[in-house]
């Protein structure tokens, strides 16, 4: 009993009441408030992190040492417990992102709405840090204190090694705040190195009098293949195939199988044949500027990271930029911890209803991007047989394809329902992906990887267009040629000359003969891909 006794006296020493309690709270009411967003692994680096800072008054038994750790602690934790409080979510580098973008006056507003009685556990926070720094830990027989310390830095190591070499398993190996503000200022350094993208004034004209409402849905990583809107075997696009309102666009393909080259393609006058680049090239959002369109960018990835910086970029020259996806410190925690996409319905509505007479609302999707089961909700796990890890990839990818046609069809409801009420717009819609996906179709592995030639699966995406019937029945000639083209060939690249095509607006930089909406499209290009390899011909 005696040796227990002083067992349990040297773990005290090493993890004192108060500190322990202190550093524990914050994510218990983590726990709380929204248990799925909890990082686990959090409380194991809050283990390690403990007995590492009580060493330095372990050897010198200086309190001033002891009370620095404590401080240390309790600032940490009360920025991430405010904003667990404030915003139901851990601090991450999206979400300081998004706070530093936010002007004084909106921040304000927005946290005035915010706040509520969930502030008031702040409280015990602040009773906790005041029990722990008056009260210290005591001495203990010392060659008990060195087994421990020796132990401690053992399992210390081994952990900080395992992070080290499986990082992409592990990822953390600081508290969550410190990390946040880490990754952020990491960040921050990159998107200052970037030219910021200003909004450029170009000569426009819009050849009719209807207001114009134009949405572009943004999906990521779905592949057409996998859609039994595109004859796949399983019914995964249930909904979508119901419509008799839409077009559906049987062979469009992207420039590109990364998200940044073809959006960046996609929303500009770069393609793959011209020497243009992000400085020089004119942007649907300059386009769309110019004819007096609000613009609105809504989106459920991250505003930073190591592939979402230039997006970001682009993004930022709208009206209006929401980015709902602010809980991933990088690009590749987005992947892991990303909400799904009815988050982003709300704002969407809310761009619908605002009293403005022309719009271009970009609704960029997380969709389809691996892990594929972190995608959708349990409601949506319709397939369920895991026999195998392909069978298992598989499922999981046909399961948020199944959410993906809940998604899309959803704000085509939302469209149709806005277009009965305001009679005199024209309201009119495409979906696509940014790229296509590989799941087992033509390697044995999954994703949108590849070396020398570029797999089909990888660029072959969806296309469908949505019309109301006041577009309809008022531009009846475009109309004729957006049903008669839906066979014709066509790459993403281009996208820019049909949005503005289809939107009724001329200008010098719209070349008809790119627009797959124009009785003038050009059948005959070659589609040469980012493989260089001409995609017809494989």
């Amino acid at each position: 009993m005696k040796r227990l006794k002083k067992i349990l006296l040297s773990l005290q020493f090493h993890y004192p009441l108060g500190l322990l309690l202190m550093v524990l709270y914050v994510p218990l009411i983590g726990v709380y408030i929204n248990f799925q967003q909890v990082e686990w692994n959090e409380l194991i680096i809050l283990a390690c992190w403990i007995p590492i800072g009580m060493i330095p008054y372990n050897l010198f038994k200086k309190k001033i040492l002891y009370k620095l750790l404590i401080i240390f602690f309790f600032i940490g934790g009360f920025i991430n417990l405010s904003h667990w409080l404030l915003l139901k979510g851990e601090i991450t580098a999206s979400s300081l992102f998004v706070l530093a973008n936010t002007n004084l006056s909106e921040t304000v507003e927005f946290l005035s709405l915010k706040g509520s009685l969930r502030l008031l556990f702040l409280i015990p926070y602040l009773f906790l840090f005041v029990y722990a720094i008056k009260n210290f830990p005591f001495g203990i027989n010392n060659m008990l204190n060195k087994y421990f310390t020796f132990g401690i830095f053992l399992f210390i190591s081994i952990y900080f090694i395992d992070n080290i070499v499986h990082v992409r398993f592990l990822r953390k190996a600081v508290p969550a705040t410190s990390e946040a503000f880490i990754h952020f200022t990491k960040e921050m350094g990159v998107t200052n190195s970037l030219k910021k993208r200003k909004v450029k004034k170009v000569s426009v004209e819009i050849t009719n009098k209807k207001n114009h409402v134009f949405v572009l849905i943004l999906g990521e990583s779905c592949s057409r293949n996998h859609m039994s809107l595109y004859n796949y075997a399983r019914e995964t696009t249930p909904k979508l195939e119901k419509r008799k309102d839409i077009f559906v666009y049987n062979n469009v393909v992207t420039s590109h199988s990364n998200t940044f080259s073809s959006i960046w393609m996609m929303f500009t006058t770069m393609n793959l044949e011209n020497d243009q680049n992000k400085t020089n090239c004119i942007s649907l959002m300059d386009v769309f500027h110019s004819a007096g369109f609000q613009t609105y960018w809504i989106s459920n990835q991250i505003p930073i990271g190591i592939w979402d910086n230039d997006v970001y970029n682009l993004a930022q020259t709208s009206n209006v930029v929401v980015f709902k996806n602010i809980q991933a410190n990088s690009s590749f925690e987005s992947t892991l911890k990303s909400s799904f996409d009815e988050i982003l319905i709300n704002p969407f509505r809310e761009a619908l209803f605002e009293k403005q007479s022309n719009k271009f609302i970009v609704l960029h999707l997380m969709g389809n991007h691996s892990k594929y089961s972190k995608r959708y909700p349990p409601n949506f796990q319709i397939f369920t047989n895991n026999s195998s890890k392909k069978t298992t990839v598989v499922n999981e990818y046909d399961n948020s394809m199944i959410y993906t046609d809940f998604i899309v069809d959803s704000i085509f409801t939302l469209l149709y329902q806005q277009s009965i009420i305001d009679t005199n717009t024209l309201y009119s819609a495409i979906f696509l992906s940014d790229h296509g996906e590989n799941v087992y179709d033509e390697l044995n592995d999954a994703g949108h990887n590849f070396n020398g030639s570029l797999p089909k699966s990888n660029v072959e995406i969806p296309f469908v267009v949505w019309l109301s019937s006041q577009y309809a029945n008022y531009n009846s000639n475009k109309t004729k040629f957006i049903n008669q083209n839906k066979d014709l060939p066509f790459v993403t690249d281009d996208l820019f000359h049909a949005v503005i095509d289809m939107n009724d607006i001329k200008t010098l930089y719209l070349q008809e003969n790119r627009s797959i909406f124009n009785a003038k499209y050009n059948t005959k290009r070659k589609r040469i891909l980012e493989d260089n390899q001409d995609y017809d011909l494989k």
